[in-house]
């Protein structure tokens, strides 16, 4: 399966770069909070009886905080950043820009491919529902030199491929093999009879010890460890 996703480049961090639904929470929050302040240091300290319709006034900042949280309800983060070009996997070749880069000389390869946009935002309780799918990155040294950028996955097929475009060139040792680079393959793929075979070889050829390999591969019973070590450790 082929795999090309568009190159992000996220502008520095700006702080309080706050979306739409942010800006009307926050906002409101401080208006509300002000105000209120505001009208009990009056009462206290001048000693004025404020009409209780004065505080009616907060109706419009505490619709304004409702309107906020409806909004985050269907909104995306601020990009905040821009897309030029793309890079793809491919048979033989990591290609950024038209720029080939050989997998057999590529060293110290990081991928960080687990953010898609349509992606809930679980780990916050405001601002923007969803992930715009910039948040994965690559880096590579080639030739002595450093490479790195982002990249946006469009959904969890996109994982898919990502995943299985890593699985292919991991396992058919087109990028040379190193032990880490197998944490780059998740749970699911490891599931795959390609990434057991690949393991069994290397057990085979003793670039890896038969507990490793097992524990990578994974089993759910004492039994089927026995079974996967008398097919591929004996």
């Amino acid at each position: 399966m082929s795999f090309s996703a568009s190159i992000f480049y996220p502008k520095k961090s700006r702080q309080f770069d706050f979306t739409l639904s942010e800006k009307l929470t926050w906002y409101s929050l401080t208006a509300i909070i002000s105000y209120s302040l505001l009208l009990v240091f009056i009462e206290k300290s001048f000693g004025y009886d404020i009409s209780e319709y004065t505080y009616c006034l907060l109706i419009i900042p505490f619709i304004t905080y409702i309107i906020g949280g409806a909004i985050r309800l269907n909104e995306y983060e601020n990009l905040n950043g821009h897309f030029i070009g793309s890079m793809s996997f491919e048979d033989d070749f990591l290609l950024i820009e038209s720029k080939e880069y050989l997998y057999n000389k590529i060293e110290d390869l990081i991928v960080f491919g687990n953010s898609y946009s349509g992606q809930r935002n679980e780990n916050t309780r405001s601002g923007p529902m969803y992930s715009n799918g910039v948040h994965n990155s690559i880096s590579f040294v080639y030739d002595d030199q450093k490479i790195s950028l982002n990249f946006k996955l469009d959904s969890e097929r996109h994982i898919d491929e990502l995943q299985s475009a890593l699985l292919n060139i991991i396992t058919d040792e087109k990028i040379p093999y190193q032990r880490r680079y197998l944490n780059l393959i998740n749970s699911e793929y490891r599931s795959f009879m390609k990434f057991e075979l690949f393991i069994a070889k290397l057990i085979r050829e003793k670039r890896m010890e038969c507990t490793e390999g097992l524990l990578l591969i994974g089993y759910d019973s004492d039994e089927e460890a026995q079974e996967l070590r008398a097919k591929y450790c004996c």
